[in-house]
């Protein structure tokens, strides 16, 4: 007798040979998870919610119309990333901006670029532009930064330590990024500041693409001092809109 042959009917549920094995719900699902990851990254990283407040997974599921799960993942990686708070038998909270924690921050971030920049790696070319990530030109004919905003920045750092090989220094110069980005944008909406802090990128560039590591330490340095002088205003002014309530 004759053995039937089996036939699959592959639906959505199940299996999908073409991903290895993986669902396609599991797909769904990941790209779900990353999803809700990013936005509530976002929220979390401009201090959305006000200081010290609550992060119910389902208050925010609502807010940002998915599930409850996905919020639960996204709280949990953000917690690995020190971007909220953690108390045992309590939840996940939002952390509070703080002067003294951002300034240590900003001397840990120096610290790092700055051995970046002594190991004699770093080799800028003598180009007319160097792109930030969002493809605008950061340089005009003059050689001064044009259109400067924070992702260029943020850019420029991960470059310079990038070229120094080390990727665990590369990691914690993008979180540094990430937990400073509030701050940066508010320093860069001053108009004094921004035409400031334009000026020494502008000449930080300049010295890195002469391979004057002095000159580019002796800048950073600056930067430095004078974002720290600026600090506890900036943090006010940070918490005075952690404090407004979102509609």
């Amino acid at each position: 007798m004759e053995r039937p042959v089996r036939r699959w009917d592959f639906r959505p549920h199940q299996l999908a040979r073409g991903n290895g094995g993986i669902s396609t719900m599991a797909v769904a699902a990941r790209g779900k998870s990353d999803s809700t990851y990013c936005r509530l990254k976002e929220l979390v990283l401009n201090y959305r919610f006000r200081p010290g407040e609550p992060l119910s997974a389902v208050s925010i599921a609502d807010r940002l119309q998915v599930s409850a799960t996905p919020v639960r993942e996204a709280l949990a990686r953000l917690h690995g990333e020190d971007l909220v708070e953690l108390l045992p038998n309590r939840g996940f909270f939002a952390k509070t901006l703080n002067a003294n924690s951002m300034k240590n921050h900003y001397e840990f971030a120096f610290q790092i670029v700055n051995y970046a920049i002594q190991q004699g790696r770093v080799q800028f070319l003598a180009q007319d532009n160097i792109e930030g990530p969002t493809g605008v030109g950061s340089r005009g004919k003059t050689g001064r930064w044009q259109e400067l905003d924070s992702s260029m920045i943020e850019h420029l750092y991960i470059r310079i330590v990038g070229l120094s090989g080390n990727r665990v220094m590369v990691d914690a110069i993008r979180k540094f990024n990430d937990q400073t980005r509030l701050l940066r944008l508010i320093d860069l909406e001053n108009e004094r500041n921004y035409h400031e802090i334009t000026a020494d990128m502008s000449a930080l560039i300049s010295a890195l693409q002469r391979q004057d590591v002095a000159g580019a330490i002796a800048n950073l340095r600056c930067q430095r001092d004078k974002k720290l002088a600026r600090m506890n205003e900036l943090v006010h002014e940070g918490i005075a809109r952690s404090l407004i309530s979102l509609s």
